[in-house]
């Protein structure tokens, strides 16, 4: 793996978004992790962003600085002590037919998130300040 992206193949929420289709609606692809061998198929940017959080919050890193409101009644999510049943090389394995990032949280903090994605094919490295930011940078990858 490139020196460029070191640090984040050795986090815990290390994920893998591998975008095999884009289209006006968004993006569909496939995300990886250490903790599931079989993808997750998402649809579009908002499901993405949703399979992300939910596993960040399932194995408790990083921490969440705010707890987020919502409506009707909160379910809790117990964190578990699960263990990595991938590497941090065979997450970074799979490509995408059309684009293919390693995703680094570093922080949860002020309600949104902050950390590093790696481009592979471009083997290009951003730091963002935001999921929203991050949803950019995926996007601007075309």
């Amino acid at each position: 793996m490139d020196g460029y992206f070191r640090r984040g193949m050795a986090a815990l929420n290390l994920m893998n978004v591998c975008i095999d289709e884009r289209e006006a609606a968004g993006s569909h692809g496939r995300l990886y992790c250490r903790y599931q061998r079989e993808p997750q198929k998402f649809e579009n940017e908002y499901q993405l962003l949703k399979m992300m959080e939910e596993l960040m919050d399932r194995i408790g890193y990083p921490q969440s600085s705010v707890e987020m409101r919502c409506y009707g009644k909160k379910t809790a999510v117990p964190i578990k002590q699960e263990e990595p049943c991938m590497t941090p090389e065979e997450v970074a394995e799979p490509v995408g037919e059309c684009a293919t990032f390693l995703v680094y949280v570093q922080y949860r903090q002020n309600a949104t998130w902050q950390g590093e994605v790696f481009w592979q094919e471009r083997r290009q490295l951003q730091t963002f300040r935001s999921a929203l930011e991050l949803l950019k940078l995926l996007d601007s990858a075309r």
